[in-house]
Formats: C-alpha cells, structure tokens, sequence
C-alpha cells in the first residue's frame, strides 16, 4: 500500500465523517493509519470522532499520539486541552490551554475558546480570581461572547 491509499481512505473517511457517520469513518481513518501512522489529519480527525462519540479516553490517546508525531500542531494541544476538561481532568487542561495560549499567535476563536475553557476549568477549580482574570480578556475584545458571560455570571455569584 502507498501513501495514494492513505490519501483515499482518509478522503473517505472525511466524506463519512461530515455525513455523521463516525464508525465507518472510524474504520477508514484506522485503515489510513494502518498504513501510515504518523499521519497527522487522520490522528486528528480520529480523536475528534471519538470526543463526538463521548469516548473522551479514545480522544485523549489520538492527541498524545499527535503530541509526540509533532509537538508543534497548534490544534492537537486545543483538542487535547478540550478532552481533558471533558475529563474532568482540570489541572492538565489548564497547563494544556496555557501551553497552546502561549505558541498560538492568531487572535481567533480558537483562541477565544482556548481561553474561556482554561476560565471554566478555574472555575471548576475554584479559582475564581484567575477565571475572572480570563473572561475579562475574552469579553475586552468580544463583548458578545454568550458563554462567557454565563460564565461570569456563574463565577461572580459563587464569588
């Protein structure tokens, strides 16, 4: 097998994985890996399917894998912070999201986001003053960010 076949069976894979048929795109991602397991698109998507599917330990595997295929994919340490706070796994996610915080330049909603999931993870710490630290960026440069104002709403009152 070529890397032509890992081209088609993740393109495949894709197609399902749009359509919400996340198993069989599962199997084609899996094929592609088979052939090629450092490669990058597949890990990823594999673990998005996985958070998808609510198989958060699944998910957290696909990203550590991508962590040590290549540290410097911005959205792996997203994705990775994301599925440890479904975890529950607050701390982790927190230096997760300071980590990708720190190396991601775009001021984008990735960015955002990174940043309201770090504040809901102090809050679910009870570190209100960090969590509040954190919305009051996220709010200077988007007003309109519903969740994080429910978020403050939330921290403010158990303040």
């Amino acid at each position: 097998m070529t890397s032509k076949d890992v081209e088609i069976f993740y393109n495949q894979a894709m197609s399902l994985f749009k359509m919400g048929e996340f198993k069989k795109s599962l199997e084609l991602f899996n094929r592609a890996l088979y052939i090629d397991d450092k490669f990058i698109p597949a890990w990823n998507n594999k673990g998005v399917i996985h958070m998808e599917l609510e198989e958060y330990s699944q998910a957290l595997d696909c990203f550590d894998k991508l962590t040590f295929i290549d540290m410097t994919d911005d959205l792996t340490w997203y994705n990775k912070g994301y599925v440890l706070l479904l975890l529950k796994r607050y701390q982790e996610s927190i230096r997760t999201f300071e980590y990708f915080l720190a190396k991601y330049t775009k001021k984008d909603d990735y960015y955002k986001y990174a940043l309201y999931l770090e504040a809901k993870c102090y809050y679910e710490v009870k570190d209100y003053d960090k969590s509040i630290q954190l919305l009051k960026v996220i709010l200077s440069f988007d007003e309109s960010f519903s969740e994080a104002q429910e978020l403050q709403t939330l921290v403010l009152k158990d303040l």
